[in-house]
């Protein structure tokens, strides 16, 4: 008679063990102040909170988590031209200097190959690609390979399977494709070396369906995001998707450059589309793309079985001149930095991929680069 007494004391002292659920940081980078920012991201509210910053010296700007989370790379875009190497705490996520290797030349975009063995480089003022192997202790090789591209080379990434690399190359409308010796890091071009998307859209950063068939590439100046199919067997890049992410309503010019010398949008005559970030939900369905004169985000639906986009709205930030964006791991809540912004902010992801802002802290000056990092 006093089973079912003892069942159910069981069951109740189960259910109040304690949950160990992930613990998610989000690392920011803000070249302004050379500061990156450690934050804790509440998955249960979207809540964020600075935990500490870490002096990291003059615009230290692009970074890159290594694929085990135990390492942060950052890079310094002032002469001379350095990677700082920081290991994670795997309890508290907070960074410690374990040190640097040079670069060849200012990066605009950071990244390491899936296995974590290349560190990998795109050199806008440059026009260059450059890997750099990471030995067993995470130390970066001051040998780097280079290699050399159209103006202005903006992102470089590898692809799911890890035998691909692929580079939007702004200056030129093209995106670069190649494979990499996994042995070596040296990057052979596929085919002729390219895919073409439609002339000025300046390709810039880009992003890969979560089940490794299709790569996006957001234009720069065209605010559209162009879809590719991924060949398995070789790699090589076909147009499958071209969606228009900026609506005539926000008055903006198409297809016109900024100069370098204007990035901060004064004295500016021509109010024109700059779009900036590219990012794609955890279950591949949802895109989002940054636009920094407007200080909007638009969003597009994406059918991960054909690779299509459908254009869905543009949503106004209080973020100012949104460079980056990330989802946290769950895919209900988006982390948006602000050049001009002195908070970054988190935003519920709603129907259509509306957005309501949910949370505030503290922003390092010039915000940008964002990492997200998950602990069990």
């Amino acid at each position: 008679m006093f089973k079912p007494l003892l069942l159910a004391a069981a069951l109740t002292s189960a259910l109040a063990a304690p949950v160990h659920a992930a613990t998610t940081f989000a690392y920011i980078s803000s070249p302004n102040d050379g500061l990156i920012s450690q934050y804790r991201l509440d998955e249960s509210n979207g809540a964020i909170a600075l935990v500490e910053q870490t002096a990291a010296g003059d615009k230290v700007n692009p970074m890159a988590l290594s694929p085990d989370g135990k390492t942060l790379f950052a890079a310094q875009r002032v002469a001379p031209f350095t990677v700082l190497v920081y290991s994670i705490d795997g309890k508290t996520g907070r960074l410690h200097k374990r040190g640097q290797a040079p670069l060849a030349d200012s990066l605009a975009y950071l990244s390491t190959d899936r296995s974590g063995r290349f560190l990998m480089g795109a050199s806008y003022g440059g026009a260059v690609l450059t890997v750099q192997a990471i030995d067993a202790e995470q130390r970066v090789s001051e040998k780097a390979e280079v290699y050399k591209t159209g103006p202005f080379a903006h992102s470089i990434r590898s692809d799911i399977s890890d035998r691909f690399v692929y580079a939007g190359n702004l200056g030129v409308d093209k995106v670069l494709q190649f494979s990499q010796d996994k042995q070596t890091g040296a990057l052979t071009p596929i085919g002729e070396g390219f895919a073409s998307t439609a002339a000025k859209t300046g390709p810039r950063h880009i992003a890969f369906s979560p089940n490794g068939k299709f790569l996006y590439v957001v234009g720069e100046l065209s605010g559209s995001v162009t879809g590719y199919a991924i060949d398995p067997d070789s790699g090589a890049l076909k147009e499958v998707a071209l969606a228009e992410g900026v609506p005539e309503s926000l008055g903006l010019a198409r297809g016109e450059a900024r100069s370098a010398a204007n990035n901060d949008l004064k004295d500016d005559p021509t109010p024109r589309i700059w779009a900036a970030d590219i990012r794609l939900s955890p279950d591949g369905t949802l895109l989002y793309i940054t636009e920094r004169t407007t200080s909007s985000v638009s969003a597009f639906k994406v059918d991960p079985r054909s690779g299509g986009l459908s254009y869905i709205g543009n949503y106004p930030l209080e973020e100012k001149q949104p460079r980056n964006i990330a989802f946290f791991p769950s895919g209900k809540w988006l982390l948006v930095t602000g050049e001009k912004s002195q908070t970054v902010g988190s935003y519920a992801i709603g129907e259509n991929g509306s957005l309501k802002r949910v949370g505030e802290a503290p922003a390092g000056d010039g915000a940008l680069w964002i990492e997200i990092l998950q602990r069990p």
